[in-house]
């Protein structure tokens, strides 16, 4: 159990690394209700005491309790693959982001691309990129890079592809 609340700085370090809309993944909670240790889920924001206050994927919204529980950002292809697949269920039908580039597709996204990667679909650039990728002509992007997992992170907000 934590003794003491942590100080103003210690408050603002944590939330300037786990901004509003980055992805993370659950290390370690002792709670009945906690989720399973490896579930994903988008960091809504983080309260006056440290605790980061989370969406998780399935459906759960127990935060990650500052000094007691342990969680990381999205830090490996494969965890990266896992967040990009979960978009890839929620993706919108119209309009949607390119997860890949973060270009907007326009119309239907079921006329673009599905990606060879993830689950999920992308602008037909990006598939046709992939495709090279695939022949060696190109090198392959990672999924560490993309935007649906870069621009969070980067304090812009949830993805909202």
């Amino acid at each position: 159990m934590m003794k003491h609340f942590p100080d103003r700085q210690t408050v603002e370090r944590v939330r300037r690394t786990y901004p509003a809309g980055c992805r993370i993944v659950l290390d370690q909670m002792e709670d009945a209700q906690a989720p399973p240790v490896g579930t994903q889920g988008t960091v809504i924001g983080v309260d006056d005491i440290a605790s980061i206050m989370p969406a998780w994927d399935n459906a759960g919204s127990l935060s990650v309790a500052y000094g007691e529980d342990r969680c990381h950002k999205i830090a490996t292809e494969e965890e990266a693959k896992i967040t990009l697949e979960w978009y890839g269920r929620h993706q919108s039908k119209e309009n949607a982001k390119c997860p890949r580039c973060g270009k907007l597709m326009d119309g239907p996204t079921t006329r673009h691309a599905l990606s060879r990667r993830a689950s999920i679909t992308i602008c037909d650039e990006d598939g046709m990129k992939e495709a090279l990728e695939d022949a060696g002509i190109m090198e392959r992007f990672p999924l560490m890079q993309w935007a649906a997992i870069t621009i969070p992170q980067n304090g812009g907000g949830a993805w909202k592809g």
